[in-house]
Order: C-alpha cells, then structure tokens, then sequence
C-alpha cells in the first residue's frame, strides 16, 4: 500500500510540474519580452515549443517506456526538468530560452503519460476514475498557485522565472520520491496489450468531428491564456500584473468546476452535459470579449473557468460514443487533437495578432465554439438518423 501511495503521488506530481510551466505564460509574455528585448509576437512562439514539446513527448512515451524502462525514463524525464529549470532562471540568452522550453514540454508530455499509466495500472474500477479526477484537479491546482506566485515575484521586482523555479523545486522533490519508489506494480499483461493493439478502430463523423473540435477547443483556450492579460491590460488601461488576475480566477474556477464536472456527468447523459459546457463556453468567451466593464470581467471569466474544467475528458467520452468498441487509436486520436491544438494555438495566435492586434484574436475565440457547436449538432443528427434507419 506504501509504494501505491508513492506511485500515486508521482502521478499527482507529473500534473501539477506540468501545470506549473503552462498555467502561468500568459502572464509572463510581456516581463519575457522586456527581459530579453523580443517582440510579444516572438515570445508567444515560445509556448508553443513548450506545448510542441509536450506533444512529441506523448508520442515518444508510448515506446521509450518499454526501451528505456519506466523508472529510468522518469528518472531522466524530471533531471532534463530540473536542469531546464535552473537554465531558464539564469539565462540571459532567447534560445537557450527556446531550448529550455522545449525540452521542458517533451519531458513534461512523457511525464503526463506516465502518470496516467500510473492510474490505470494500480488503480480500478471507481477509485480509478476517482484518481484520474483528482489529477485533473491537481492541473487546476497548480494553475491556481503558480500564477499567484508570478504575481508576487512581478509586483516586488523579482525575476519573472522565479516562479518556474519554485516549479523546479518541486521536481527535485520528484526526483527524490521516485529514487525511493518501487515501480514493478505497474506492469500490464502482453495479452491484453496485443489485444488493443490489434483492435481494429472504428471512424466515423463522430469520432472525427471529437478530435477536430477538442483542437479547436484548446486552440480557443490557449488562446485566451496567453493573450488575455495583454488584451485586458490595453483595454482597460491598467498595468499588466494587474491584468494577470485573469489567469489566477480562470484556474481557481477551473478547480472547482473539475469536480463538480464529475458529479454532473454521473447524472446527466454525456450529450447534454457536453452540449452545455460548450454553449457556456461560448456565451462567456462572448462576454469577456465585449464587455466595458472591467469588474465584469472577473466574473466571465470565473464562468469559462469553470465550464471548461472537463473539457478535455468530456471530448473523449463524448467521441467514444459514436463507436461500439472505442479503441486506444480513438481515444489517442482525440487526446493529440487536443495537444495539438494547444501547441499550435500560441503560434498561430500570435501570427493574427502582429496583422490584425489583440481585440481581433480575441474575438476569434468565440468563433471557435460556434464551429465546434456546429460539429456537434451536425454529428448528433447524423447518429440519431442511423439509429432511425437501424430501427426502421
């Protein structure tokens, strides 16, 4: 039960070092940019190496944990952090900067996939799906304090990394629980590995339109996250650590919508539920973008906090829906959708926001959701027009 306990708080950890980097650069576009005397455009491209990062570290895990072995992989994945970590604070150089970020988000993305592989390993049934929603909020949780922590270091005239460094600490602390940590219990059978292997995937509108619309929910959302302190402090004429505030409200609400997420979808077809959060999504992503009130805008963003805490596992068991059998390709196919769409969010944002500004970008966001609305209206008709021809 101790090593269970250990392996767990490995599992927590991953999210919690893996929000600590990504929760937070929005907030720190604009000190990054004084720092290093770069364009906002070209450190916004950062976040992508971060999350670009991440997503080709998902892909690699899935084979260099059975080359490298889990341990050692881990081992390696969290020093590279630690060593990233402490290059950042003291650089004075933009690429190393980019270096840095970018092995961060690949280690950080093998990382991510390790803690799930943890859960699902040593945990079942309905304490397994209790952990998989704990680490969610672990993400939201980090996304609560890091900010929090930027906030401090840039009202006091400290270094804009020291809140990446704090997030170093931590991983030294992971570094230690996992030297002291038996893994040999995560260990899945070779048959029922085959089996998956071998299941032959089902496509459908469905399934497809859950992954393009998770790419374009986090395409909308990092959006937000990383030009929304921008965009407030010039609406709004008020200085940009100030401004930061947004991200702090957005993850504490997140925070809480994640677990009333869970005890929603136990009681709500996951169709409803979906179809709910993304109108949410929508009206308030709307309101932030339109309201002249800058007290209002705590409490729009306080909303899509909230609505958009289980976005990415509502996606997934939304798509799964469409198929009899949902395979690892579907659910895979749909989870790198949404890697994608957040590794790609920063570069393309920024691209808009050089030729048209901020305001322009912003309002795209809500866009986003009206196509995503679309999908989903377009997917339920059709499945409910093969259910109909079945029957008939």
């Amino acid at each position: 039960m101790k090593n269970k306990l250990s392996l767990t708080i490995i599992s927590f950890l991953a999210n919690f070092i893996m929000a600590g980097f990504a929760s937070q650069f929005g907030m720190l576009i604009e000190p990054i940019a004084h720092s290093f005397n770069a364009d906002v455009n070209q450190v916004a491209l950062i976040f992508s190496l971060l999350n670009g990062g991440a997503l080709v570290g998902t892909i690699l895990a899935f084979f260099l944990i059975d080359i490298i072995g889990i341990k050692r992989i881990t081992l390696l994945s969290y020093s590279i952090i630690v060593a990233c970590t402490l290059m950042i604070y003291l650089t004075d150089s933009l690429m190393l900067l980019n270096i840095g970020m970018t092995l961060i988000g690949l280690c950080g993305g093998i990382g991510l996939c390790i803690a799930g592989t943890i859960v699902v390993s040593i945990w079942q049934n309905k304490v397994q799906s209790a952990m998989l929603v704990v680490q969610d909020a672990t993400f939201n949780i980090a996304g609560v304090i890091f900010p929090l922590i930027t906030t401090y270091a840039l009202t006091h005239a400290l270094s804009w990394a020291s809140s990446y460094l704090t997030v170093g600490f931590i991983a030294v602390l992971m570094l230690v629980v996992i030297v002291l940590t038996n893994f040999d219990l995560i260990a899945a059978p070779k048959t029922v590995e085959q089996q998956q292997y071998h299941q032959k995937s089902e496509w459908n509108f469905g399934i497809l339109s859950a992954g393009l619309g998770l790419f374009l929910a986090m395409l909308a959302l990092y959006t937000f996250l990383t030009w929304a302190p921008l965009f407030v402090s010039q609406k709004f004429a008020i200085t940009f650590e100030d401004a930061g505030n947004i991200i702090t409200q957005y993850w504490a609400a997140a925070l809480i919508g994640a677990l009333v997420s869970t005890v929603i979808v136990s009681r709500v077809k996951i169709h409803y539920f979906f179809m709910a959060i993304i109108s949410l999504a929508f009206v308030m992503t709307v309101a932030v973008v339109n309201t002249e009130n800058l007290n209002h805008i705590s409490y729009f963003t306080y909303g899509y906090g909230f609505v958009c805490s289980a976005l990415y596992n509502s996606f997934v068991a939304y798509g799964v829906t469409f198929v009899k059998n949902a395979s690892s390709k579907n659910v895979s196919f749909i989870l790198v959708s949404g890697s994608a769409g957040a590794m790609f969010s920063p570069a393309i944002s920024s691209l808009f926001q050089e030729y048209f500004g901020t305001q322009i970008i912003m309002n795209a966001i809500p866009v986003f959701y009206a196509v995503i609305i679309l999908m989903l209206i377009i997917s339920l008709f059709l499945k409910r027009k093969t259910i109909i021809s079945i029957e008939g």
